[in-house]
């Protein structure tokens, strides 16, 4: 007896094809932006995945961490944004313009949050896109409210920090050390301020005031995080930064990490 070919099985095929794929996300996030309609979307999302031979090829596929993107697609809520613009980008597709305010809207909503805490959402979603753009070598975060946003450079205890001030219309970059180790890390890496300083290129300010962390920090006191219209240049100026601290600092923190 013949045997038909199940729906599921036929969609499978035709996801199969990246062409099919672009239109099928298309619709899927159509719903999402017109009707709220997550679930919908979620499942389109899963349906790719599984067409395109799972979580480890999609993941490889897109440049996205197994476990991040496992995470993103199973929590019940939908993807922060960066990952849906990178699995879209990874076919040849752009996501809607209007998808990030959409979320935005959406965590405003569930979350009361203040138009403060909004307008650091939006800064840090457009911060993500432009890592996702310039395919940087930073890790990607994840929006949140603060006025810092940290990202994680895989050392314990070591992180790089964005930061964006209202008051002092300023923003900065920065290395963040943490722990009960942060005061000897810090005086060690003082001791090579002058080469430090001299990579980079200009001075930088070093912090040990504070009882939780030490920084070194760079800022910018010429850059209006109100000023929406200069976002695409500050956020610029942000990976730029970042990704000098990650080249100069990542190194001496590898061999000052040796043995502990």
């Amino acid at each position: 007896m013949e045997r038909f070919r199940t729906w599921h099985e036929i969609l499978m095929e035709r996801l199969s094809d990246p062409e099919d794929v672009i239109g099928y996300l298309e619709v899927s996030l159509e719903e999402y932006l017109d009707d709220g309609d997550k679930a919908f979307s979620l499942k389109g999302i899963k349906n790719v995945i599984e067409a395109q031979g799972g979580i480890l090829s999609v993941s490889e596929h897109v440049g996205i961490d197994p476990r991040f993107l496992s995470d993103a697609v199973n929590n019940g809520s939908m993807p922060p944004f960066h990952i849906l613009s990178s699995i879209f980008t990874s076919f040849g597709a752009e996501a809607p313009i209007n998808l990030p305010s959409k979320m935005v809207s959406e965590q405003a909503a569930a979350k009361n949050f203040t138009e403060r805490q909004l307008q650091n959402i939006k800064y840090w979603t457009g911060l993500c896109e432009h890592l996702d753009r310039r395919d940087s070598c930073l890790q990607r975060p994840t929006a949140n409210a603060s006025h810092y946003q940290d990202l994680q450079i895989g050392i314990k205890g070591f992180s790089l920090r964005a930061r964006q001030t209202i008051k002092h219309k300023e923003i900065s970059a920065s290395l963040v050390m943490r722990g009960a180790n942060a005061i000897g890390h810090f005086y060690t890496l003082r001791v090579q301020e002058e080469e430090i300083e001299k990579d980079f290129g200009d001075k930088l300010e070093w912090w040990a005031k504070a009882k939780s962390e030490k920084r070194v920090a760079f800022r910018n006191q010429e850059a209006d995080p109100t000023d929406e219209k200069d976002w695409h240049n500050q956020h610029e100026w942000l990976v730029d930064t970042l990704e000098k601290f990650y080249a100069i600092f990542r190194p001496r923190l590898e061999k000052l990490m040796v043995g502990v």
